[in-house]
């Protein structure tokens, strides 16, 4: 049976990591975190995981930039020294759920032939209503304790989507200037459904603004990648109860299933792709550029490590 290995990179993700850790506990085989610089007891919470269940590995916890590209490919490089030709690797965020776990996708939703797959993420929101429960104390920090699929019930369907499940091969290249490894393989027609909760309550919310418009103030930084990181105004990304598109879904049930293929090339690109992912890929591997041997996640600059401290440290 093939292994399932994930790749969890957090940062001030205290009042949901314990859930994303049980959640992925059910199917994960190894669970790599690296805290990127949390000043809250996350990286204390994957710890006391790791104390319970080897599965769960805590890289390190240092203050750098989150890249898909340096940080996420430093963690493939890493782990992919317990990966077997055959196993999977995941991209995952310490605020998305699998709807299917992925498992279970691969097994029942992707053909043999397919070894990538692209997200389908369903993202909860924040109402104006549950706002204004929050304002009366109808709502409050106690409620974390509560799983987050209780508490947030309402989303909306994505149209964009990334790549995130990839079968590995030893071949295979994933440098630090790329978001997902080169030639990582045939996509996969249907999406991984992925519950997403950005936006769980307004302290978390205002909190997360906080942290990304600090990191972003770095002039040194290249954010393409993480434009939408920019949002000073956490109110902003409260929607109203009749957002058009806006839907209610009942825990325990299934979600509707979205077949989206917007994330597929047109047909005649997709043959050529096949023909060449089944008998090419190990000659076009060995033309990629290898993860460089001392390259490492970028620091952040200790005078912006100071400034989120003192300023998370006050809200």
């Amino acid at each position: 049976m093939p292994a399932f290995f994930v790749l969890l990179p957090v940062r001030d993700e205290a009042d949901v990591i314990g859930q994303c850790l049980d959640h992925a506990l059910r199917w994960a085989d190894e669970i790599y975190v690296f805290d990127t610089g949390s000043v809250e007891n996350t990286w204390e919470i994957v710890q006391e995981f790791a104390s319970r269940d080897k599965r769960v590995v805590p890289m390190r916890k240092e203050p750098v930039f989150f890249s898909e590209a340096r940080l996420r490919g430093y963690m493939f490089h890493v782990a992919r020294q317990e990966m077997r030709e055959g196993d999977w690797f995941l991209r995952v965020d310490a605020d998305e759920f699998h709807h299917i776990t992925p498992p279970q996708f691969v097994k029942n939703c992707m053909r043999k032939h397919e070894a990538v797959a692209y997200h389908q993420y369903y993202d909860f929101r924040l109402l104006q209503s549950e706002l204004d429960q929050w304002n009366r104390g109808e709502e409050t920090l106690k409620d974390r304790q509560r799983p987050i699929e209780d508490r947030r019930r309402h989303y909306t369907v994505s149209h964009y989507s990334e790549p995130r499940l990839c079968r590995y091969r030893s071949t295979m290249q994933w440098p630090a200037t790329v978001s997902f490894p080169f030639n990582a393989g045939y996509v996969a027609r249907e999406r991984l459904p992925i519950r997403h909760y950005p936006h769980r309550d307004p302290v978390q919310l205002q909190r997360r603004c906080q942290v990304r418009v600090i990191m972003m103030s770095d002039p040194e930084r290249s954010p393409p990648e993480l434009q939408h990181w920019a949002e000073r105004q956490w109110k902003k990304l409260i929607v109203p109860d009749d957002l058009p598109g806006l839907k209610f879904w009942q825990p325990g049930t299934q979600l509707p299933l979205v077949h989206q293929t917007n994330h597929l090339k047109p047909p005649h690109i997709r043959a050529v792709q096949r023909f060449i992912h089944a008998f090419c890929l190990p000659m076009l591997d060995r033309q990629r550029p290898k993860f460089p041997a001392n390259s490492k996640p970028q620091p952040i600059p200790k005078e912006i490590v100071e400034k989120l401290q003192q300023e998370l440290s006050e809200s």
